[in-house]
C-alpha cells in the first residue's frame, strides 16, 4: 500500500482468450434489485476489434433475445446495452476508443434507473473520469428494469458464454458488483499524487446486497 494514496497492488487476474469458450459464470438463486447496481472491474485487452457483440467483460446471457450486455464493441468503442425481443430499452455507445493492450483500464458503470434524472440513470467511468461523450446514448426510462439480478439466466463474467459469441475480454482483476446500491467511483480508485494516474484503492465499507460479489483471483 501507498500511504500517500492509499493504493494497494491488485495481487491476481484471470485471462479470457478468444479461442476458448472459458468463462465465469452463475444463475442467482433469488431475484436482487433489476433497477440499481454498480460493476466494477480491472480490463487489460488482448486482442482488438472482435466482431459480432464484441469483447465481453459482462453479460445476461441470452443472447438470441434478452440480454444486457458491458463489451468493448467491433469499433473498440465500450457497449453497454440491454435488449428485449429484439428491442433496446438502453444502448450506451462511448465515442472513445480503448485500443491500448499495454496498460489496464478500470472500467466503473452504475446502473440507477430510479434516478429522476435521464441521463443519470446510467454512469460510465473510465479511471475515475465520468464519459460523457457518445456515439449512441439512448437512456434507460424511469424505474425500468433490466436482466441482471434475475433468476431466469446464466450470468457470465470475462466472455459470452456461448460457442456463436466467443469474444474473451483478455484478463479481469478486481472485479466487484454491487447490488442494490452505487457506490462512489472513489472507493474503488484514487489519483496517484505523484504521478497522476488512476490507482486501484484498498477496498473496504461495501455493502454487496443479495447477488452481490467481489472476484479477487489470488
Amino acid at each position: 500500500s501507498d500511504r500517500a494514496t492509499g493504493a494497494q497492488v491488485i495481487g491476481g487476474s484471470v485471462g479470457f482468450t478468444s479461442e476458448s469458450q472459458t468463462h465465469l459464470t452463475r444463475t442467482p438463486s433469488s431475484e436482487g434489485n433489476r433497477k440499481t447496481f454498480t460493476y466494477s472491474c480491472w480490463v487489460k485487452r488482448d486482442i482488438l476489434a472482435q466482431g459480432l457483440i464484441g469483447s465481453v467483460i459482462m453479460m445476461h446471457s441470452n443472447i438470441s433475445s434478452n440480454s444486457e450486455i458491458l463489451s468493448f464493441d467491433s469499433s473498440d468503442r465500450l457497449h453497454y446495452y440491454e435488449v428485449t425481443s429484439g428491442s433496446r430499452k438502453w444502448n450506451i455507445i462511448t465515442n472513445r476508443t480503448f485500443e491500448d493492450t499495454s496498460k489496464w483500464y478500470h472500467i466503473h458503470v452504475i446502473r440507477d434507473t430510479t434516478d429522476s434524472t435521464e441521463g443519470d440513470r446510467v454512469r460510465i467511468y473510465v479511471d475515475g473520469t465520468r464519459i460523457t461523450s457518445f456515439n449512441t446514448e439512448t437512456y434507460p426510462t424511469l424505474n425500468q428494469t433490466g436482466y441482471w439480478n434475475q433468476t431466469t439466466y446464466q450470468h457470465n463474467v470475462g466472455s459470452s458464454g456461448s460457442a456463436s459469441y466467443i469474444r474473451g475480454i483478455g484478463y479481469l482483476a478486481e472485479v466487484n458488483m454491487v447490488d442494490g446500491s452505487n457506490p462512489d467511483i472513489s472507493t474503488f480508485g484514487v489519483t496517484d499524487t505523484s504521478t497522476g494516474r488512476w490507482i486501484p484503492k484498498t477496498l473496504s465499507g461495501i455493502t454487496y446486497g443479495t447477488n452481490g460479489f467481489r472476484l479477487k483471483f489470488q
